[in-house]
């Protein structure tokens, strides 16, 4: 009777050997005595991680790690300043960046990366577009891409899979609000694209193919083709742009026009 409950707990040890290990989410906290950096929180985190952002100015190019989530403690209070040079910001695969504000670098956001987010992050004054996708679309909701000397959003060979340009507030760049091209097949849903400098939306090549669901497109310098009768173009009335609120005021024919009833643009109030 030993000898054969000494054969079963080997087999079950074995067995236990033989499972993965369980994975726990780990949440690094910048700046700490085991994090100064981002950089070297990144470099440290594992996919279902966190880096978690305290208030500041991080003058640093920051690559985010596959299946990490890069999130500011406060909204917007942690920034992200390029100086001036080089992409800010890298997305690695099924990547999240949260809440920060990305200004001052060539690029501001760049994603090549499948599953991809971008939320709730204000991405203005880069020298070339605010955000840059090849390849796959990130998923980007409540954003404010606004104030860049290029294009709001670039694209090129981008799908809408598990991607989307939903509940944008896209304004006042110096070029084009999106800009797309090689062979792109996506959806742009429930955004404000407005005051950009050329067109509102620019497809560059007859590959491009572009559903629009209620958007507002107002005072884009050039219209790139008539709208579908779902979008509109009256102006958003953003409380006060030129400091950075976008908050719609109550006589917006935005409020409440979204497909999910929600207002149009960014979500975000502040």
């Amino acid at each position: 009777m030993g000898c054969r409950l000494h054969r079963i707990f080997a087999a079950l040890f074995a067995v236990a050997l033989a499972l993965p290990l369980p994975l726990f989410a780990a949440t690094a906290v910048v700046p700490s005595p085991q994090a100064k950096s981002i950089g070297v929180a990144m470099a440290a985190a594992r996919p279902g991680d966190t880096v978690k952002v305290k208030d500041g100015v991080y003058k640093e190019n920051v690559f985010v790690a596959p299946g990490v989530a890069l999130v500011a403690e406060n909204l917007f209070k942690a920034v992200l300043d390029g100086r001036g040079r080089g992409t800010i910001v890298t997305m690695g695969n099924a990547s999240v960046i949260s809440g920060f504000e990305v200004r001052n670098g060539t690029i501001g956001i760049f994603s090549t990366s499948a599953q991809a987010s971008i939320r709730q992050c204000r991405v203005m004054h880069n020298i070339q577009s605010g955000v840059m996708c090849v390849g796959t679309l990130p998923k980007m909701e409540d954003n404010f891409i606004v104030f860049n000397k290029g294009s709001g959003v670039q694209g090129w060979d981008v799908r809408t899979t598990s991607g989307s340009i939903n509940h944008n507030t896209i304004a006042f760049n110096a070029n084009h609000g999106i800009s797309l091209g090689g062979n792109t097949s996506i959806t742009i849903e429930n955004n404000i694209i407005a005051f950009n400098d050329q067109f509102g939306i620019k497809p560059s090549e007859e590959t491009v193919r572009v559903e629009l669901i209620n958007n507002n497109f107002y005072m884009n310098a050039r219209i790139s083709s008539n709208l579908p009768s779902d979008n509109i173009s009256a102006d958003p009335l953003f409380t006060d742009a030129k400091r950075f609120n976008f908050n719609l005021l109550k006589e917006s024919r935005s409020i409440g026009l979204g497909t999910d009833n929600q207002n149009l643009g960014s979500r975000i109030l502040h």
